[in-house]
């Protein structure tokens, strides 16, 4: 242990995220040992007792874990090397187990309102559950009552079933299907069902039988962990960003869009992050939007590995508008990527920021809102008229709508659309902890659903046929 080293890293950590560390290292530290542990300069003392430093790359392991990549540095490691090392690492290493990572993850995406609901439902002694105690406290103290476990799963799910289901999905999804865990899903999008296979993952089979210790850090080459149930996001560039940004409405009877340009930024810069090569085109009438996407169909896409498509427009039910005021169907925007040979298999991603019709969407008031709820004024709807029209979802296509069909969707004039910062926000936050684009757009409708705008509400809608889990890289 280079003590130096180890000592800047924990004058960079805060008291929570030394927390963190003792949790995810509960399994490789006798408990007696770990409950002195007051910093990291103890906890990295408590490791080289167990010769767990021997491994290099545990301490790196748990601050990509933590989300501390600046500390990377320290040790003269990057998160590429380190991941690219872990993959490579011998099965008798005691690394970070799955188990103890499925339960941090639970703990990072703990909202403070299903924290209180968790609170009421455990059953723990009143004295453990302050105010003041996090779900990593909850947690720990159940496995001290053997109320949970890596093989006694069963009460955290009822738990969290009954607060948040995407939380008890995640553990549906580790533990066996002799433990309770779920059969494949079937799920319908639009007019068009979509079949899953099981989704408990082979890499947590894997993990069990220590073929490969570690399951989280899947990098960008790990196509084998991927075969089957991910899709393979190797490429460099991993494929082209398309941004279709209409403004300037001057030529027809519409408002222009003050506030797209930030959305168009901040997409920009998002996508750029993802290994996509983003391409911006502003300004087009309807006859320049479908030409720039049959130009896209007919590019070659055989080394790439995704597409992307975000149009930031006016719009009505089923279609988006020419900055000349007439109409595309989102089907002439789709079908033609649909049918591009050389993205067969490959995820096709859209995502429309456009009023699908003229109607203001009315919120419920629960019990537990604020009082002091007030409408946002700053915001325009990017509506035009209804119109009945079916967007079409084929296979291995994803259309992420700002709202549901009849609805308006909001945009602020100055800090950009709801939906797309709420979009960029979450995908910024959680690719890069591997979260699936499912789960994110997941997040993504429930924040946007939480605002009023201009006293009514926004309700996105993502409509998908993908046949694998879409995890996007960001470094």
């Amino acid at each position: 242990m280079d003590p130096e080293k180890f000592h800047r890293i924990d004058e960079n950590l805060t008291s929570n995220e030394v927390a963190q560390l003792k949790f995810l290292c509960a399994d490789l530290i006798p408990k007696r040992r770990m409950e002195t542990v007051t910093d990291a300069k103890e906890l990295f003392l408590r490791m080289e007792e167990q010769a767990l430093l021997d491994d290099r790359l545990l301490v790196p392991e748990l601050l990509i874990t933590i989300g501390r990549l600046d500390l990377l540095g320290i040790l003269g490691m990057s998160k590429v090397d380190v991941e690219r090392n872990l993959l490579q690492r011998d099965p008798s290493s005691k690394g970070v187990s799955a188990y103890r990572k499925m339960l941090f993850s639970l703990s990072e995406d703990m909202t403070e309102e299903n924290l209180r609901a968790v609170k009421f439902l455990v059953e723990l002694p009143k004295a453990k559950l302050a105010a003041s105690a996090t779900f990593l406290d909850i947690m720990i103290e159940m496995e001290k009552l053997q109320k949970l476990g890596e093989d006694n799963l069963g009460e955290l799910y009822d738990i969290l079933e009954k607060c948040d289901k995407q939380l008890a999905c995640r553990v549906d999804d580790y533990r066996p299907r002799d433990q309770g865990g779920r059969l494949p899903l079937s799920e319908v999008s639009g007019n068009f069902e979509v079949s899953f296979p099981d989704e408990r993952m082979p890499i947590y089979e894997m993990e069990a039988k220590n073929e490969w210790r570690r399951t989280s850090l899947v990098t960008d080459s790990d196509t084998e962990a991927r075969t089957g149930d991910y899709y393979i996001l190797n490429q460099r560039p991993l494929g082209y960003c398309l941004i279709i940004n209409n403004y300037n409405f001057k030529g027809s009877t519409l408002s222009n869009r003050p506030g797209t340009d930030k959305d168009k930024e901040d997409l920009s810069r998002v996508f750029g992050r993802m290994h996509f090569k983003v391409e911006v085109q502003n300004d087009l009438t309807a006859s320049d939007m479908k030409d720039v996407i049959r130009h896209f169909a007919n590019r070659d896409h055989t080394r790439m590995g995704a597409f992307v498509c975000c149009v930031l427009s006016h719009g009505l039910k089923g279609t988006v508008l020419g900055v000349d005021g007439k109409e595309v169907e989102i089907s002439e925007l789709t079908v033609p990527i649909a049918e591009c040979r050389t993205l067969a298999s490959k995820p096709k991603l859209f995502f429309i920021q456009a009023c699908q019709g003229k109607e203001g969407q009315n919120g419920v008031i629960a019990a537990d809102a604020p009082g002091n709820a007030t409408v946002e004024d700053p915001y325009e709807e990017d509506a035009f008229n209804p119109a009945a029209r079916y967007v079409p979802v084929k296979a291995d296509m994803l259309i992420g709508m700002a709202t549901v069909e009849h609805y308006q969707s909001f945009r602020h004039i100055t800090d950009g659309s709801i939906y797309i910062q709420e979009l960029c926000k979450q995908l910024e936050k959680c690719c890069p902890r591997k979260e699936d684009i499912l789960s994110i757009l997941t997040k993504v409708n429930h924040y946007v659903s939480l605002k009023i705008l201009r006293g009514h509400k926004q309700m996105p809608e993502p409509r998908y046929t993908l046949t694998k889990k879409l995890v996007l890289p960001m470094d």
